[in-house]
């Protein structure tokens, strides 16, 4: 089941996000293209406020013309907004599309991938949470 909601993503927001630990970056189809990035910029562990569980928060980049990899989300539910560009998703042979504003989900266990037909980078922020 795909939940998409349009909500205002402001300046200040992106700009905080920017701010990270660590990055690493996956595989494309295009060589000639920049890679595509992931950056984590946020590690919260629910331990510290007596719960169960992790969040995390990672900014993701996805160049035009380039795929990220077919997965699953194994032991993790995300909830991402998209910033900038329009993202196409695939679950199986469903598509949807998401463009700047959107806020969508992946619950655990499902398997997609997400790819930018367009012009200008995709740029959105992912937050995950974990059981343990």
């Amino acid at each position: 089941m795909f939940i998409q909601k349009r909500i205002a993503v402001s300046t200040s927001c992106s700009v905080f996000l920017l701010v990270c630990g660590f990055g690493f970056l996956f595989a494309q189809d295009n060589s000639e293209r920049r890679f595509d990035k992931i950056e984590r910029v946020a590690a919260v562990d629910l331990a510290e406020i007596g719960l169960a569980g992790a969040i995390s928060a990672l900014r993701v980049t996805i160049n035009p013309g380039t795929k990220t990899p077919i997965h699953t989300h194994d032991g993790r539910t995300s909830v991402f907004v998209l910033v900038q560009g329009t993202l196409t998703e695939h679950r199986g042979e469903v598509s949807r599309e998401y463009e700047a504003g959107d806020v969508g989900t992946v619950a655990e266990g499902v398997t997609h991938w997400a790819e930018n037909k367009g012009s200008i980078p995709v740029i959105y922020v992912e937050t995950n949470t974990t059981a343990n």
